[in-house]
């Protein structure tokens, strides 16, 4: 819930969007808020927890199971990499530019970061297949990927 803040130039109605779908995609796999993420950033493994506000029920049945994860494994990635790294989202790029996030380091250096979520499945196929895609990215001299899974949940953050 804390997206908006992390992140300024990320309008606040699509900041809780990825709130709301982030708590619908992890309470369906019967997390609470407060759960353990296993995190591996550029190699160093360490822990976080996610927190969120519970989501009214019935979420789950209203939206696209595929949308919510990928809006969920959005929400994780940029509140992760925040955490971790210092990156703020400048914005959103468009298809085509192969990332999904133009982002910004703590020292104003361009990052192009792809994110991908998996409801569960093996995360480090799916993590190098968007590192060959966000190779593509010529809108930043850094390029990472993201794959956030949610049963477990973990996430792991690559640069190319």
């Amino acid at each position: 819930m804390e997206l908006q803040a992390m992140h300024p130039l990320l309008p606040a109605s699509t900041a809780a969007e990825y709130g709301y779908r982030a708590a619908v995609g992890l309470e369906r796999h019967d997390h609470d808020p407060g759960v353990d993420l296993a995190a591996s950033i550029e190699g160093e493994v360490g822990g976080a927890s996610l927190h969120w506000i519970r989501s009214p029920s019935g979420g789950v049945d209203q939206l696209d199971r595929n949308r919510i994860t990928e809006d969920a494994a959005e929400a994780v990635a940029l509140g992760l990499v925040h955490v971790a790294r210092g990156w703020v989202v400048r914005r959103r790029l468009q298809r085509g530019e192969s990332a999904d996030w133009l982002m910004q380091d703590a020292n104003a250096r361009l990052v192009a970061l792809e994110v991908s979520g998996i409801d569960e499945g093996s995360d480090s196929e799916r993590l190098r297949a968007k590192l060959e895609q966000v190779r593509r990215a010529t809108v930043a001299n850094q390029r990472a990927a993201c794959v956030v899974e949610l049963s477990t949940p973990r996430a792991m953050v690559a640069k190319v």
